[in-house]
């Protein structure tokens, strides 16, 4: 994680300006010329650190000076602040990381109030789906009491909050930021249903964005009578806003499963009704004729006009797809074909799909009109 990302959030800029004071005022005692950057960078923090116990020890015998004792003490503050806030937000952050790994959208969810807990000083967490004006509990989770978590999930669900003027949560989901609420117990705005369920004192919530849609919310805390601060707070926003980064790609990732499924069974009816069309045996409305006995192998054809299939076919059509195609004018079926010829249906499945591809036809019919006309004889 970079320096930025760890001063980002409401503590974020509490502690960049205590951070640039201590350094400058460092740099003035060591006599450096003032560097506000060096305020974001760890290393050049520690160095500072160094230099001044390095100071304080050149003083040896000597009273060291209180300005320098103070600054040093100053600086390791907000030194050990700052790694204590890079650290809960990365936790936060591998606490994402591991959710991302699940699948189904559901079940990271499911899982997000014990990841959140495990990767934090959280000790309780709730996640509620909300719709439909209400808000409903999801997934519970109480640390080192699963019986717990459980009970509190099946009490939670069995009276859902409706999201109404003035709950904090109403506004919460309309400024979509993180909160903590203090005095929970006597507060005014808190649901007194989810106070005496919990045994709120302090909590802190954030709404769960994905997109420009709030899906849900994330309640934490560190049990009835725990306290929390900005940190926690900073914390679950950190937490929610890659929960929801997590939830939004697996339902992309489920839903683009789902319509590659739909375009594979299309695909296979399509191929399906494709096949019956190429075998069905085709039968054309033609003018009364006497019947003529069965072809023989490589027997011409004459049309009205006295044509040879065979030459007006040569070198589009090998002698036995011009018999396929002889017997497909005459309205017999594959089987048909295959005895009339011995040979196998396969073959002439074969055939036939080569003739198509060759005529440049996409069906049967069509095929047998071009050879009807290409020999002169008109089909109607």
């Amino acid at each position: 994680m970079s320096a930025g990302s760890a001063l980002a959030g409401p503590l974020g800029a509490q502690l960049r300006d205590r951070a640039v004071a201590a350094v400058l005022a460092a740099q003035g005692l060591l006599g450096e010329q003032p560097d506000p950057v060096a305020a974001q960078d760890p290393g050049r923090r520690e160095r500072l650190i160094a230099a001044l116990r390095e100071r304080l020890e050149q003083e040896g015998g000597r009273r060291p000076s209180a300005a320098v004792s103070e600054q040093q003490a100053a600086l390791e503050r907000v030194h050990g602040r700052y790694n204590a806030r890079f650290e809960a937000l990365a936790g936060a952050r591998r606490a994402v990381d591991g959710l991302r790994e699940i699948t189904a959208p559901a079940a990271i969810l499911a899982a997000a109030p014990a990841a959140l807990c495990d990767a934090s000083n959280f000790e309780r967490a709730v996640l509620s789906r909300v719709g439909g004006g209400r808000m409903v509990a999801e997934a519970v989770h109480v640390r080192g009491d699963r019986e717990a978590g459980a009970a509190l999930l099946t009490a939670l669900r069995a009276e859902p909050v409706a999201l109404e003027h003035p709950l904090i949560e109403t506004e919460l989901l309309r400024r979509r930021r993180a909160t903590i609420v203090d005095g929970a117990e006597v507060h005014p705005r808190v649901d007194r249903r989810l106070v005496a369920l919990m045994r709120w004192s302090v909590y802190a919530a954030a709404p769960l964005v994905v997109g420009t849609t709030v899906v849900g919310v994330v309640h934490a805390d560190r049990g009835p009578t725990g306290r929390l601060d900005v940190l926690d707070r900073d914390v679950l926003w950190e937490f929610t806003s890659g929960l929801a980064q997590a939830y939004e790609s697996a339902s992309l990732r489920r839903t683009l499963r789902d319509e590659r499924q739909e375009m594979r069974r299309f695909l296979e009816w399509l191929g399906a009704q494709s096949g019956d069309l190429t075998d069905a045996p085709i039968r054309l409305a033609t003018v009364q004729r006497p019947p003529r006995p069965p072809l023989l192998e490589g027997e011409p054809v004459t049309g009205a006009a006295g044509r040879d299939d065979r030459a007006v076919f040569e070198g589009l059509l090998t002698r036995r797809e011009l018999d396929v195609l002889r017997l497909v004018a005459d309205g017999q079926s594959n089987k048909a074909i295959a005895e009339a010829l011995v040979i196998s249906d396969g073959t002439v499945k074969f055939h036939v799909n080569s003739i198509l591809r060759k005529l440049r036809v996409a069906n049967r019919a069509e095929a047998v009109a071009r050879y009807l006309r290409l020999l002169g004889m008109r089909a109607p």
